[in-house]
């Protein structure tokens, strides 16, 4: 093969566009520490149609008998970014005698490739990135 047949193939090769892996619309997160309520938290987010996505949080060894609520945000955490719903879309959560619990809500469905983070907090504060128990930035599963 000539050099400028090789040369017209790798260029070729450069131009032709990289193969992009589908993204699933599934995304988690952990809230390792909990300040206040104790325990932590998980997070993951799963598609419901091309519009919806069904989340679902999850505590492990909070206080028992406690009020719980979380949002999901624009950006990462301590950007103070807006929530991606209403504060009533996020339905709280009360904690189990065992320090577990869970809450589910539908959100709209998450942008591939931005950033964005759950925040738990007492349901009694208007949440900032200040005063929430916990943050957690999101983690888009390929």
């Amino acid at each position: 093969m000539s050099r400028a047949l090789m040369g017209a193939i790798g260029a070729v090769t450069m131009l032709s566009p990289a193969v992009v892996e589908a993204q699933s619309g599934k995304w988690v997160g952990t809230v390792s520490t909990l300040r206040s309520a104790g325990g932590s938290a998980d997070i993951t987010i799963e598609p419901r149609g091309e519009k919806q996505s069904r989340v679902r949080l999850t505590v492990r060894n909070v206080n028992r008998d406690m009020r719980i609520a979380w949002d999901i945000v624009a950006g990462q955490c301590r950007d103070n970014g807006a929530p991606i719903a209403p504060q009533a879309a996020f339905t709280q959560l009360q904690s189990r005698m065992d320090g577990g619990g869970s809450a589910t809500a539908n959100v709209p469905k998450l942008t591939s490739g931005q950033p964005y983070y759950v925040r738990v907090f007492d349901p009694q504060l208007s949440p900032t990135d200040d005063n929430v128990w916990g943050c957690a930035n999101l983690a888009e599963k390929p």
